[in-house]
């Protein structure tokens, strides 16, 4: 086995003129104050191929593997391959962050100025990154009414303006209404009805000045769709029959299907 890591990757427990010391509080990893600098979160031990102890931790959603060197006394942030190239930990790393990545992503979406679409104690919840101005995130609206209507479905929409000029416009419009349920409805409604217009022009009119408390919300949203690794809409995050987070961007056909973990008809 080959332990690959770059220079800047390599965690060692002596002192530099510029960093602060780096001790392992237990003789197993790192300061906490090393962890806490790089962001780490420290997921637990996991099952290593090569020889090394390791540990699985994350960052943004990035699964990152630590693992400690036989004297005991410096550690590496890289990955360990074969003679073929090919990362031996990768899975372990995977399976041992998906569980604590996830959760902390439910939190940070839980956290969000969402709208909900659906009643609240239905059984089956869905987060959606959605731009005013992006047609598949009005057929997903449009896709979700059986579900929503039956009471099988709450959709929680995420408003983030990144497609057009008028899409942060839109969204401050839908997050300043009175009722933002309604208005969301109202412009989906609106956009599906009007096919072959400038989509600008489509739903509802957006503001000309956006309230400092809208655009905060909205780009906390962008942020945190950002940091997920998103770059599409719609983006649907929710739970699996095993409790595991899932994510699918776009419109993929039998979205709607995987979401209520149901077959496609």
């Amino acid at each position: 086995m080959v332990a690959v890591a770059f220079a800047h990757d390599s965690v060692a427990s002596t002192k530099t003129s510029d960093k602060p010391e780096i001790t392992s509080t237990s003789g197993e990893l790192p300061s906490a104050h090393f962890l806490a600098e790089q962001g780490l979160t420290i997921a637990g031990p996991m099952p290593s191929a090569g020889g090394l102890k390791a540990w699985a931790a994350y960052r943004d959603q990035q699964p990152i593997p630590i693992y400690r060197l036989p004297d005991g006394k410096h550690w590496v942030i890289g990955t360990v391959i074969d003679a073929q190239g090919k990362d031996v930990n990768a899975k372990t790393l995977q399976s041992a962050v998906q569980k604590p990545m996830g959760q902390q992503l439910w939190s940070d979406l839980e956290g969000t100025h969402w709208i909900g679409d659906g009643k609240p104690d239905a059984p089956q919840i869905a987060y959606v990154f959605t731009d005013p101005n992006c047609p598949y995130c009005n057929q997903l609206w449009r896709d979700a009414r059986p579900l929503v209507q039956a009471g099988q479905l709450q959709l929680r929409h995420i408003l983030v303006g990144i497609l057009r000029p008028s899409s942060q416009g839109k969204a401050a419009a839908i997050l300043a209404a009175k009722a933002p349920e309604q208005a969301l409805a109202s412009h989906a409604l609106a956009y599906a009805d009007a096919s072959g217009k400038t989509p600008d022009t489509l739903g509802i009119a957006p503001l000309q000045r956006i309230p400092l408390s809208a655009r905060d919300a909205l780009a906390n949203n962008v942020s945190l769709m950002n940091s997920m690794g998103l770059r599409a809409t719609p983006a649907t995050i929710w739970k699996n029959a095993q409790g595991l987070v899932q994510t699918r961007t776009g419109m993929p056909p039998g979205l709607l299907n995987s979401v209520m973990g149901t077959a496609a008809p």
